[in-house]
């Protein structure tokens, strides 16, 4: 066949990285002009067009300094010339939850219409790899077509261009890989040299990886931070009279039309990890920790107390809307870019990161302060009553913490089955203390007063609130020491033993070292962990214990210290002189073992883990997605570096929760603060941090060759992160479970009990900082008309599960409430009725009755 029967698609584009070894301000620098000069080559070449990325953010901040460009940008995007959106930022897409990926292509919904129509493309050109429910969230999104780069194993799908379908099958996508990536047409010349050594054999590539013959290939032309190729056109006319192939300019959207009707098509399901065409950075889940668990804090937050407190909210009168939420998702979304979550940035991007997360956390504290006082104050509680918001649309019988400001130490609740007193605070009296009244300023003196957590067991009405009643006791209810060094539930024993933590299931199953933790050298960088020659790990084992209880209530406290190495250096020379702590508070609550971890982290260029002997020998792990499991197994490294740009380790990203069983039992372990798992043995071991003080290294030993991050580029200097060795204390909650088999629904309505977790508010005035705004919210704020002492407003169904309940992002006084079937089998569930199926960007959508397997619903409910 004719090589000339090969249709070439060139596509003029930029990546755009807003920060990475420079920040957001240099990318805005840098957009003035380069942005400026492409709106100028499109105005002159009408038959020209340009991708900006696949991400709204960028442009909006050009706007920001270019208001008088708006009406020339929109006449561009209604020409089909300047392509933007689809998403806010470009986003990683394994180390977040799928309602942020959902929150990212919403809002950036919303900011692109206000120029135009969005890119209908599901375009990720440089993220590190794949979640396997992407074409869930993509579908969901309105898009049926992704363009990606990393991750791919050609062999897998038979080719470049292909089906890729979710776990279920319910949802499908036309998937477009660049496997020499988005730069694969940079810096195109109309050369004899260019074509011939450069373009022609991107296309024959292409060819190469694809498992029949492919009569059209996508070509872009593009690079990071890069200007408009100028005179595309007529480049592309020189280029035919020179190259093998019918070259052609183009858009991502035009070829994608083109080939997602070819019957040639292959299918493809599953995951993009696979460091074959590209590096993945499999161990970047644990680079910068002190990010990642910010991040995933605020994105906790945000989707599972602030949005259905917003709901609560505007149900009794108390409307805030969704504008400043908004402004936090904006401050997170910046912040899961996928380099930033990624942790692969210098220093003072990541102070940049740390300080945008502390803002959104703010934010969204108000919003949460506003809603429960003016609710409070509506309700006209008084200060022995506590209001208690449940989050989850769901009746719910459980423990949960809430806090309490007393003159005494202890208060007995009405109406609950339970409360015990875990923590308490006194703040003494103090003397002289002004005090405003409508008869003058007066001196007082100022009582002395108890700040309380307990945990209180109730039920707690769906999506709704209620009100705990308490009064002073004399009688503590407070945690014991005991003389006992174990902790006995009906389910397990757990004994500390000479250093060690022992478990007993109560089928007789015993677990030596069931929990301990273990620690490395960490000789790679910011991109990736790598061992150190010669390294061997070092167990770090238990001085103490303290086992703590309270009725049936029990606590054990373990604490050690131990010498580490403080340096790489010293760590090849055996050399252990710096003290190291740490400590781990093991509790069971709410049918799960919880495990409390505490370090002071005081050394450098290492990797420390948390090991949890499951007593399983297994082969395969099944580890929750978005909206599912996933069989994982680990890979053979024979060879590796013959088939490999990086060492393809079983090291997987933990998107909340991971299992193992044997046919004896099952043991689940639940994070919302890791991010990377590994399983090896009988031991699934969870990656705490990984530290280093370099960006980019080269030749690593899970790494060989250049380093990433560009540092071994001509003029482009070594650059140092000694932020990135994380100095100081952290803290990390890890929940167990164990059960006869593994059940999908039964972990999925753990993990929702995990994340949806009850909010206290209490009118007090013995401290009106403990809440930022208490001091500013004034009583006529609160909205008029009574209030049910009681408030429950929806409840979902017990064989689904339940992703997200917010207020509409697209108009109308309505609320979403996403539900997902977190199982193989399809459920059917009846719409209630005045409830309409739309899918993330509130449109309607065709609902036959049936959630299918590992699928999901988005309802919008009318108030």
């Amino acid at each position: 066949m004719s090589l000339k029967k090969i249709n070439v698609y060139l596509v003029n584009h930029t990546h755009w990285d807003r920060e990475w070894y420079f920040s957001n301000q240099d990318s805005l620098i840098l957009s003035d002009m380069l942005f400026t000069n492409t709106i100028k080559e499109l105005e002159k070449h009408p038959e020209a067009s340009f991708t900006l990325d696949g991400q709204i953010s960028i442009l909006d901040d050009y706007v920001a300094i270019h208001p008088e460009m708006n009406s020339r940008i929109k006449h561009l995007v209604n020409n089909h010339q300047l392509q933007i959106g689809p998403w806010y930022t470009q986003p990683d897409a394994l180390h977040v939850l799928g309602e942020s990926l959902f929150r990212n292509g919403m809002i950036g919904e919303l900011c692109t219409s206000t120029y135009g129509k969005r890119m209908s493309v599901g375009y990720l050109p440089d993220t590190f790899g794949f979640n396997s429910q992407l074409p869930v969230v993509l579908d969901e999104l309105g898009l049926n077509s992704f363009v990606f780069w990393r991750g791919i194993d050609t062999e897998k799908t038979s080719g470049c261009y292909f089906k890729w379908h979710s776990l279920g099958n319910s949802r499908t996508v036309t998937a477009i890989n660049m496997p020499q990536g988005y730069s694969t047409g940079m810096l195109l010349d109309a050369s004899d040299k260019y074509v011939k050594q450069r373009l022609d054999p991107a296309v024959a590539f292409v060819e190469k990886q694809s498992a029949e013959f492919q009569a059209n290939v996508l070509i872009p032309t593009g690079n990071d931070q890069m200007n408009i190729i100028n005179d595309f056109s007529n480049k592309v006319d020189k280029i035919n009279l020179i190259g093998k192939y019918r070259y052609q300019v183009s858009d991502y959207q035009t070829f994608i039309q083109k080939v997602s009707h070819e019957p040639s098509l292959h299918e493809y399901k599953g995951e993009f990890i696979d460091p074959i065409l590209a590096r993945v950075h499999r161990t970047c889940g644990s680079s910068r920790m002190d990010i990642k668990i910010a991040a995933t804090q605020l994105e906790d937050k945000l989707i599972h107390q602030v949005e259905p407190l917003l709901v609560i909210g505007m149900k009794c009168g108390v409307d805030l809307g969704n504008y400043v939420l908004i402004t936090a998702w904006k401050k997170l979304l910046d912040s899961q870019a996928h380099d930033s979550m990624a942790g692969s940035v210098v220093d003072s991007v990541a102070e940049d990161i740390l300080h945008r997360l502390k803002e959104a956390h703010e934010l969204a504290d108000s919003i949460s302060n506003t809603i429960e006082r003016l609710i409070s104050l509506r309700l006209k509680l008084d200060q022995n009553q506590v209001l208690v918001f449940n989050p989850l649309p769901r009746n719910t019988t459980d423990y949960f913490q809430i806090q309490i400001v007393s003159p005494t130490k202890n208060v007995c609740f009405s109406d609950v089955e339970d409360s015990i007193l875990i923590a308490s605070k006194k703040i003494k009296k103090r003397d002289h203390i002004l005090k405003q009244t409508s008869s003058g300023d007066k001196y007082i003196t100022e009582p002395e007063y108890y700040i309380n957590d307990y945990f209180v067991k109730t039920n707690l009405p769906s999506l709704g609130y209620k009100i705990l009643d308490f009064h002073t006791v004399s009688v503590p209810s407070e945690l014991k020491a005991t003389t006992e060094t174990k902790i006995v539930t009906k389910q397990f024993t757990v004994e500390f033993v000479s250093g060690h933590v022992n478990l007993r299931l109560n089928d007789g199953t015993a677990i030596n070292d069931f929990i301990s933790l273990e620690d490395r050298g960490n000789a790679g960088d910011t991109y990736d962990y790598s061992p150190l020659y010669g390294d061997k790990t070092v167990s770090l084992h238990f001085k103490s214990v303290k086992v703590l209880r309270s009725g049936h209530y029990q606590e054990m406290h373990l604490n050690g210290m131990v010498k580490l190495p403080s340096t790489l250096n010293d760590r090849q020379h055996k050399e252990f002189n710096t003290d190291y702590k740490f400590s781990i508070v093991i509790s069971f609550i709410n049918e799960l073992m919880h495990a409390h971890i505490s370090i002071d982290n005081q050394i450098f260029d290492h990797k420390l883990v948390l090991a949890v002997n499951t007593g399983i020998m297994a082969s395969q792990n099944i580890a929750s997605v978005p909206f599912g499991y996933l069989v994982r197994r680990k890979q053979s490294l024979r060879d590796w570096k013959k088939h490999f740009v990086e060492k393809p380790v079983s090291s997987w990203p933990l998107d909340n929760n991971v299992t193992v069983q044997n046919k004896n039992y099952s043991v689940t372990v639940f994070s919302k603060t890791i991010k990377e798992y590994e399983q090896l043995d009988t031991h699934l071991l969870f990656t705490l941090l990984a530290t280093t003080n370099q960006l980019g290294k080269a030749d690593l030993i899970n790494r060989p060759g250049r380093a990433s991050g560009d540092t071994t580029k001509v003029g482009h200097p070594i650059i140092s992160t000694p932020g990135a060795e994380i100095i100081g204390k952290h803290d990390y909650d890890v929940q167990i479970s164990f059960a006869k088999r593994f059940d999908e629904l039964s972990i999925s309505k753990k993990q929702e009990q995990l994340y949806f977790q009850p909010l206290s508010y209490q009118i007090q005035d013995f401290n009106l900082f403990l809440n930022r705004l208490d001091n500013k919210l004034q009583d006529d704020l609160a909205p008029v008309g009574k209030l049910p002492i009681q408030l429950s407003l929806f409840n979902i169904p017990d064989n689904l599960s339940i992703s997200a309940c917010y207020l509409s992002y697209f108009g109308g006084n309505a609320m979403i409430l996403r539900l997902f079937n977190p199982t193989g089998l399809p459920v059917a569930y009846e719409l209630p009725k005045n409830v309409q199926a739309v899918n993330a960007l509130e449109v309607s959508s065709k609902y036959k009755g049936l959630i299918k397997a590992y699928d999901l619903l988005s309802l919008k409910i009318t108030f």
